[in-house]
């Protein structure tokens, strides 16, 4: 009885010291992982990039051709846009796979040619502040005034130097189609350093790495992002160290179960400044959301990016901290 209990100790020592050592090679085991380009960093004074969500839905129609003229205009640091494969093989810049919530027309993108696309009417797209759409024209301006979709092609023309962060709204085949298509445009016009590639989906964004070209930055798929909190919990973060993306676009919030993990913590945000990343937050709208991440990102950092309906409200407050 002795001899075994002895045993049995023994072994659970050996196995303790084997995943201590373990724990230790993890924690010395060196980055190697993709560094983000320092255009998708926040700014020297700590002020994050202003990255304007559809466009700026909430002040412009959704990813109309009037959102991202006035996000020009106005001087935020990126677009932050959605792009869906027509039936031609063109990449329209908008938010949904279908045309009704935010055009005058019906059903899937993919099933109507961007010449169809571009004679519809893209004011409908107007958010106002409980974030749906404003369909009234009573309520909402740009509606009959010549608002359309703009395509990628497009937007590259019209805007060479501005930086977009884009995603693959499009799955399966047709978002395996839809990262070729990007991939092309990038190289046609040169914008490998100034494009982040997104999707909710890992499969396009494989797709998207695997084809040749120059580096083009991208942010975690949601898979991608949820293995890198899980190792991030678990005190496992040298495993993160090889994550094939350069970014983390996240929510504010996550619901675990009946838990609600706060996506901002500190030391999540230290975890991803560590390992080289740019972390950018979505969709922030409320003003005093926009003033906490604002102190949290010159106090303690690690917040690069703000995604915003409202990238006219993001800059003044960043003006009245003076670092803007």
């Amino acid at each position: 009885m002795k001899t075994h209990r002895a045993t049995t100790k023994w072994l659970i020592l050996a196995v303790m010291g084997a995943l201590a050592i373990a724990w230790l090679i993890i924690g010395l085991w060196p980055r190697s992982g993709m560094a983000a380009p320092p255009l998708w960093r926040a700014h020297a004074d700590g002020a994050p990039l202003v990255l304007a969500h559809q466009g700026g839905a909430m002040e412009r129609p959704s990813s109309s051709d009037l959102a991202f003229e006035r996000a020009s205009e106005i001087g935020v640091d990126a677009f932050e846009l959605d792009v869906v494969l027509t039936a031609d093989g063109v990449l329209a810049v908008i938010h949904d796979t279908t045309l009704d919530r935010t055009t005058d027309g019906v059903g899937p993108v993919g099933d109507r040619t961007y010449a169809e696309i571009r004679f519809l009417d893209a004011g409908y797209g107007l958010l106002g502040e409980d974030g749906e759409v404003v369909r009234d024209p009573a309520r909402n301006p740009y509606i009959g005034i010549g608002a359309y979709v703009p395509s990628l092609e497009e937007l590259f023309r019209e805007y060479p130097s501005m930086p977009m962060l884009i995603e693959i709204k499009d799955l399966g085949d047709r978002g395996l189609a839809s990262a070729r298509e990007l991939r092309r445009l990038i190289d046609a016009y040169g914008r490998a350093t100034t494009t982040m590639v997104a999707c909710n989906d890992e499969e396009p964004l494989l797709e998207f790495d695997s084809l040749p070209g120059e580096r083009v930055a991208r942010a975690a798929s949601k898979p991608e992002a949820y293995r890198f909190y899980a190792r991030h919990a678990l005190g496992l973060n040298a495993l993160n160290n090889r994550a094939p993306h350069e970014a983390m676009s996240l929510s504010l919030t996550s619901g675990l179960g009946p838990f609600t993990i706060d996506l901002t913590a500190e030391r999540l945000r230290r975890d991803c400044v560590a390992r080289g990343l740019s972390t950018m937050y979505w969709t922030v709208n409320d003003v005093a959301t926009m003033e906490r991440l604002l102190s949290m990102a010159t106090s303690t950092g690690g917040i690069d990016g703000i995604i915003t309906d409202r990238p006219s409200e993001l800059l003044a407050a960043l003006s009245r901290r003076g670092i803007r």
